[in-house]
Order: structure tokens, then C-alpha cells, then sequence
């Protein structure tokens, strides 16, 4: 239960990283996520980086062909987690503007509390989605993705790092 249970959150992890990745003051700052990636030379969608990972997954477990459905059903859920969150951050950075540096502190921190409710609602969510379809998996397929996932979860962490510094 306990390696189910960390595979699912490390599993949930990398897949929404890319979509809820972010410190909140950067999130609210318009234009900070552009920065940072403008500087590395390219932009991240979202989206795309989302349905990148999980490309590379599916094509290393090597599915059975009764587990495509359940896999559709798990790679739909999290593209939409990640449109949804592309939406909302683009919408974000349209209203914060220049006055989310101008509000008051217990404003900031509040409107950030916020953010980071619907950023604990989106993981919830998607730890269900994976739940779902890593209890379909064989036992190796379950140590292939539990590695997948890891890997991807450190290289995002290692970036956000880097962002943060």
C-alpha cells in the first residue's frame, strides 16, 4: 500500500508539474514565467510539456491492449488539468498586472493562499486520475512508471530550483 500510495504522488507530481509548477509570487507576476524560460531560450506550454511526458510514458510501458482505455482516460484527464491551468494562469496574468506588486501584503497572501487552493484541488484531482489507471498496471509496468515519474518529478524540482535562484 505504501509504494502504491508514493508512486501515485510521485506519479501526480511529475504529470502536474508541468502544469502547476511555479512559485505563487512568480505565478502572479505577469509575464514571469516568460522570463525565465525566455531566458533559456523557449516557452512552456502546459499543455504541451504535459502531453510530451506522457508520449514518452506510454510509449516505455508498453501497453496491453486492455489497458488502452483506461490509459485514454488518464492522458485525457491530465491534458484538461493542463488546459485548465494554462487558462487560468493566462487569465491571471492578464488581470494581476502591476497591481499585484502595488497590493497590500495580507492581499498578496491571500490572493496566493487562493492560488495554492486550486493548485492543492488540481493534484487531488489528478492523484485520482492516476490512482485510477496505475491500479490497471502490471507489477513491472508499476516499477516503469514509478521511475518514469521520479525521474521526471527531480528534473522539474532541479528547474524550479534554478528558477527560484
Amino acid at each position: 500500500m505504501k509504494r502504491s500510495m508514493t508512486a501515485m504522488c510521485l506519479a501526480c507530481g511529475f504529470l502536474m508539474a508541468g502544469a502547476a509548477a511555479g512559485t505563487m509570487a512568480q505565478d502572479m507576476r505577469p509575464g514571469a514565467h516568460g522570463e525565465a524560460e525566455a531566458a533559456r531560450g523557449h516557452a512552456v506550454d502546459p499543455v504541451l510539456a504535459t502531453q510530451k511526458r506522457l508520449a514518452e510514458l506510454r510509449q516505455k510501458l508498453n501497453l496491453k491492449p486492455n489497458q488502452h482505455e483506461a490509459w485514454e482516460r488518464f492522458s485525457n484527464a491530465l491534458t484538461a488539468q493542463a488546459k485548465m491551468h494554462a487558462q487560468s494562469r493566462e487569465k491571471m496574468n492578464r488581470s494581476s498586472g502591476r497591481d499585484f506588486e502595488n497590493m497590500p501584503t495580507p492581499e498578496k497572501m491571500e490572493k496566493m493562499a487562493a492560488r495554492m487552493r486550486l493548485n492543492a484541488d488540481r493534484l487531488s484531482k489528478a492523484a485520482s486520475d492516476t490512482k485510477v489507471f496505475y491500479d490497471v498496471l502490471s507489477p513491472e509496468q508499476k516499477t516503469i512508471f514509478d521511475l518514469f515519474s521520479k525521474n521526471v518529478w527531480n528534473n522539474r524540482m532541479r528547474e524550479h530550483m534554478h528558477h527560484i535562484n
